[in-house]
């Protein structure tokens, strides 16, 4: 009859400590614990836990247990001990050691992910870090740029889309513009004062619309294309920027005509520490002069665009914002996804864990029932005192220990859940913040 008992209390123990673990309602005795360090010294017992008995490993807990020299060790408990002996007996041999799943909870690491900076030159999320952006724009003022094509003057259309670009560039971002070849003229007497007109009209710096557009229009197309000139001055100003990304765009109607290597600086502007991309705009120009600066944009590491009229350089840069736009869209996409999937793995994780701590739980309090089994069924002991000194005691304290376990568990989930919802948020808002100012 007290063995039909104790077998009905501790299926209803099971049960009700157990309930939110419905797949592993079997204990697995060939489980060992996972010991996650041998210094204890520094994991605090759970505030939750305060109170309950945990003592160390027992001398045969876990993989160590052997029931022939546990039996003998229950044998050695005198008739008359009272319960807190026999429990303690109990702790010293079967006991097992949570510290490693304490040790485990308390150093969970519920951060998701690190976001990437953001894409084509745009200003970065600051998660955890911001990468400054530099964009320097180099405009062609040679003599040629007077000249007409559908819509206006090279120049004036030059400009136009300039402005536009520059006005459209995310807060943050710093811009430098140089203008080349806007001195003397385009006769050899001037050619000298011409390839040397090289200046930094707007210095590298915040954007401002009004100082930005004054240093735009001050300056007329006259003489020669000190293309290469110029690219080595960008280099000058970018010197202390390696820890930037650094983006050129040339925008020029002619080859270089002042004796440089474009290509030789273009490549050597992006092998540099600044690892410059060198973009380059050819304004109506003819096939010769396009492989020039095509080659010049490879060699920089990025690319060529010929364009003839007012209305193929306004769609220049619209598709550069449109690139800039998807750019954004699949920036935010894999960091969503990778958020997910990282949340998800360490939601995982942490049910693994729960459910590891849970049988171990079950283990020790099967092997408790055991020896409190045999002692009344093999050496007489009282039922009465097993069950109100021994059973109540340790089932109280697989009780405590479920309750913590599936709180601590359900926690660090919450929070896994709320880090990654959170970067989701936070990617979402600032793609469409950043899309938002390119139209």
């Amino acid at each position: 009859m007290r063995n039909k008992l104790l077998l009905c209390l501790l299926i209803v123990g099971l049960l009700i400590s157990g309930c939110s673990h419905s797949s592993s309602t079997q204990p697995t005795e060939k489980k060992q614990v996972n010991n996650e360090s041998k210094d204890k010294e520094n994991v605090k017992v759970p505030e939750e836990l305060k109170g309950v008995p945990l003592p160390p490993a027992g001398k045969y807990s876990g993989e160590k247990y052997n029931w022939a020299k546990v039996k003998q060790e229950l044998d050695k408990i005198p008739k008359n001990a009272d319960g807190k002996t026999i429990l303690n007996k109990f702790y010293e041999l079967a006991a097992e050691d949570y510290t490693p799943y304490f040790k485990y909870f308390q150093e969970f690491d519920t951060s998701i992910i690190k976001v990437d900076k953001g894409p084509g030159g745009m200003k970065s999320l600051k998660l955890p870090e911001e990468k400054p952006v530099n964009i320097v724009i180099l405009v062609d003022s040679s003599g040629s740029m007077a000249a007409k094509v559908s819509g206006g003057q090279k120049m004036d259309l030059a400009k136009q889309a300039v402005k536009s670009f520059a006005k459209q560039m995310p807060d943050g971002a710093n811009v430098s513009l140089t203008v080349y070849g806007h001195k003397g003229s385009n006769n050899e007497k001037d050619k000298a004062v011409s390839c040397n007109s090289i200046e930094e009209v707007y210095p590298l710096g915040a954007y401002d619309e009004s100082k930005f557009n004054y240093a735009l229009n001050k300056f007329q197309p006259t003489g020669y294309t000190p293309l290469a000139g110029a690219m080595k001055l960008a280099k000058q100003q970018l010197a202390n920027q390696s820890k930037a990304e650094n983006i050129i765009y040339v925008v020029s109607d002619g080859v270089e005509t002042c004796g440089g290597d474009p290509v030789r600086v273009a490549k050597d502007l992006h092998t540099s520490n600044i690892k410059a991309v060198v973009n380059i705009i050819g304004f109506d120009i003819d096939d010769a002069g396009q492989k020039a600066l095509e080659a010049a944009a490879q060699a920089g590491g990025g690319k060529y665009s010929s364009v003839n009229s007012k209305v193929d350089l306004e769609d220049y840069f619209a598709k550069e914002r449109g690139r800039l736009y998807d750019a954004w869209s699949r920036w935010a996409g894999e960091h969503y996804d990778k958020a997910s999937d990282v949340s998800n793995k360490k939601y995982k994780e942490l049910e693994k864990k729960s459910v590891e701590m849970y049988k171990i739980t079950e283990r020790e309090t099967i092997r408790f029932y055991h020896m409190e089994e045999y002692l009344e069924k093999e050496r007489g002991f009282e039922f009465r005192l097993l069950y109100d000194h021994v059973d109540q005691k340790f089932r109280e304290r697989a009780n405590h220990i479920h309750d913590y376990n599936l709180y601590i568990a359900n926690k660090l989930q919450k929070v896994v859940l709320e880090e990654a919802n959170k970067i989701q948020k936070e990617v979402l808002n600032k793609a469409n913040e950043e899309q938002d100012k390119l139209y």
